[in-house]
């Protein structure tokens, strides 16, 4: 007779095995779910970063050059200065001039809804008070035309090549005399043909030890964008005909011409599509504008920017080992890691088409 009693004990042990089988699976399952739901939520972030950061260069660059929307000297300002420059530009922590850094871009525009005018008489010094129209086009009477303490403003001399140009901040505005105060003096005498209007002015570039994406204002703000980025690369691609800048008017010159009739002095890059333009190329000459504020006239030239951006996960266990990875992390899982993420854009900024006035 089998003994009922051994029975039970076996049947208990089997049902456990089965049961610590069950939980088995049922643990393995959770962890595994845990892994997956933690990996694709960093690979969210990572992409989320990605785009977030594409479409902030990719929206300055797009309205790069912009320049006064009304009045009869209204164009791009390309024609008259670069808007795209390859270095940091401001009040602070800005490169030399004629510098070039393929890891950091400058860009420069005017909104088309900012307040803009012109001089209504040359400034007596560098010091001045710049007096300005106030009944030009889009101008409120007694509103100094809208411009208020403490924005930034652009300044230059229209419409030559190659004129004088800067950026300033007010102090003060007198609305009652059309009267605008810099914070400092600029650094020359402006003629009444001068050109003002409320501008925006971004540096991006890449902060190599902390990893992070930065925008500069050009003036007190500068804020990490994203985070985690481990490479940031600026390609510019110019018109290859030296004629597609400008000429000066009969009877004047400018920086990128010479002799009488003016010839450009500019070297063609053969071909008619955008040309690649190199460190070099941006840097030798021939110089225009005036101190503080001289360029390569090679700049005025620019068609097309190239962006390449690079990120990385940001927790180093969705790291692992291999040239998928600028920074390696701890990941020894290939479920568990997450390759760094590139891509590149192209942008033709639209006021940059062509470097020609209205």
């Amino acid at each position: 007779m089998i003994d009922q009693r051994g029975q039970g004990l076996i049947e208990l042990l089997v049902a456990t095995a089965i049961g610590l089988l069950v939980l088995g699976a049922l643990l393995q399952f959770a962890l595994s779910a845990h892994t997956l739901t933690s990996v694709e939520g960093e690979r969210t972030d990572l992409q989320q970063r990605l785009r977030v950061a594409i479409e902030m260069i990719r929206h300055d660059l797009m309205l790069a050059g912009a320049g006064p929307s009304r009045g009869p000297l209204r164009g791009p300002l390309n024609a008259i200065f670069p808007a795209v420059m390859p270095a940091r530009v401001g009040v602070s922590g800005a490169d030399p001039e004629l510098s070039f850094h393929s890891d950091r871009i400058s860009i420069l525009y005017v909104p088309s809804d900012a307040p803009q005018t012109r001089l209504i008489s040359p400034m007596p010094s560098a010091a001045s008070a710049i007096a300005i129209d106030g009944l030009a086009p889009g101008c409120r009477v007694t509103s100094a035309c809208g411009f208020a303490p403490g924005i930034d403003v652009l300044i230059y001399e229209a419409p030559a090549v190659g004129g004088a140009h800067e950026v300033f901040s007010l102090s003060g505005v007198d609305v009652s005399r059309n009267l605008l105060t810099p914070v400092a003096p600029l650094s020359h005498a402006y003629s009444s043909q001068a050109r003002v209007a409320v501008v925006v002015r971004r540096t991006y570039y890449l902060d190599v030890i902390g990893k992070r994406l930065m925008m500069y204002d050009g003036g007190r703000s500068d804020v990490p964008l994203v985070d985690h980025v481990v490479d940031l690369r600026f390609v510019y691609y110019g018109d290859p005909r030296g004629e597609s800048v400008p000429p000066p008017e009969i009877g004047s010159s400018n920086c990128a011409y010479a002799g009488s009739p003016p010839v450009s002095i500019l070297a063609s890059l053969g071909g008619e599509g955008p040309k690649m333009m190199a460190a070099g190329m941006l840097t030798d000459g021939p110089v225009c504008g005036e101190p503080p504020y001289t360029f390569d006239a090679d700049l005025l030239r620019i068609r097309r920017v190239s962006c390449t951006i690079r990120l990385e996960a940001e927790s180093a266990e969705f790291r692992a080992q291999g040239n998928q990875f600028v920074s390696p992390g701890t990941s020894r899982a290939s479920v568990k890691s997450i390759g760094d993420l590139q891509t590149t854009i192209d942008v033709a900024p639209r006021n940059m088409a062509a470097a020609v006035k209205e």
